[in-house]
């Protein structure tokens, strides 16, 4: 009978205990909220600036460093000795693969020396070389779909470098591991990933020195190419197609990725002029070639790949299309299926 009594006390004494708790609890998180947002917007500064960093160190040092880059189970050595002074950038990429080539860039051409084939190339209005990678600078654009963070750090090369995590928030793109110098702010390691995080790509500087002054001595090529053959590349000349003009359009593009660049090109291969469309989004970039059906059997049908660089063809009435871009298969086969031809105002209304 006693314990009878007994029960309904206990039990309005233990929901009043459980709801002090609760609201304890509930005074103890709305105390965190303002912290953890703090913190998370500290934590966002932070990654800014080091990409604010990373990106201004690419412009703006002088060093001489040795490098490796794998890609497509391939390993590439290469020294590279890069001058930034008031004469702007100037750079010298060195095979050390034994071919003996090099690569000389200053603001207005890329002369490449081929010693294994006697020759010398000399392209115009060329931009920069991949190495280091460049990265984006904006943390809003690219936290759309990306994930960032800072995961400690770590030694390359024997410099103390922060590692930054860039990783999707789908399948439609690969994700980042860089490794920023801790003082200069220059890229010294990365790994590209796939799911799993697994790296397909990778570019590390194995041997690096910062310079003041980098010499003209420096600079020049360690070859004597006075008995090779010279050749420029011809300025792209704009051909007349013998059809009408078509506008062409992207119906669905995986989220995150908007028109870039539109533009009218030819391609080695190819006399005939290519629309060429380029959507990114804001880190991964992807191309898409429309041109007129000239040769078909040559042409890539469906899928294929070269190590994080996937491709994707088809015909489209008279023409062909053609996507590519270090992204999975999955984005440019989207892509490339949905690319059709533009329908204007008069179009619809016949």
């Amino acid at each position: 009978m006693k314990n009878s009594r007994l029960l309904p006390v206990l039990l309005r004494i233990s929901c009043r205990c459980h709801q002090q708790s609760l609201k304890r609890f509930v005074i103890f998180v709305s105390l965190l909220m303002p912290l953890n947002l703090a913190l998370a917007e500290q934590h966002q500064e932070e990654i800014q600036a080091w990409l604010e960093k990373m990106h201004s160190a690419v412009h703006g040092l002088s060093y001489e460093g040795v490098f490796v880059y794998g890609q497509h189970n391939q390993i590439s050595s290469m020294k590279i000795i890069h001058s930034a002074d008031k004469n702007g950038e100037r750079e010298r990429l060195i095979s050390l693969d034994g071919s003996g080539r090099e690569v000389i860039r200053d603001n207005s051409k890329v002369t490449c020396y081929l010693p294994d084939r006697n020759s010398v190339v000399v392209q115009k209005s060329r931009p920069r070389s991949n190495f280091p990678p460049r990265f984006p600078i904006d943390i809003n654009a690219l936290q759309k779909n990306y994930y960032l963070s800072l995961d400690g750090k770590g030694k390359v090369a024997g410099y103390v470098s922060q590692k930054i995590n860039i990783l999707p928030k789908d399948n439609f793109r690969y994700g980042y591991h860089l490794w920023v110098e801790e003082k200069t702010g220059l890229l010294l390691k990365t790994h590209l990933v796939v799911e799993d995080d697994i790296p397909v790509e990778q570019f590390m500087f194995t041997q690096l020195h910062f310079y003041d002054h980098i010499s003209d001595e420096q600079l020049k090529p360690g070859v004597d190419s006075s008995q090779f053959n010279w050749f420029e590349a011809p300025a792209k000349k704009q051909h007349t197609s013998t059809k009408a003009v078509r506008n062409w359009q992207v119906k669905h593009l995986p989220a995150g990725f908007l028109p870039d660049m539109k533009r009218m090109t030819t391609l080695p291969e190819n006399l005939m002029p290519v629309e060429h469309l380029i959507f990114s989004d804001g880190l991964a970039t992807v191309s898409v070639f429309i041109e007129e059906m000239m040769d078909s059997e040559n042409n890539l049908r469906g899928g294929s790949h070269m190590g994080a660089v996937h491709a994707f063809g088809r015909a489209l009435d008279d023409f062909y299309v053609t996507v590519i871009g270090e992204v999975p298969f999955v984005t440019v086969k989207m892509i490339g299926e949905s690319v059709a031809p533009a329908v204007n105002v008069s179009e619809k209304n016949d």
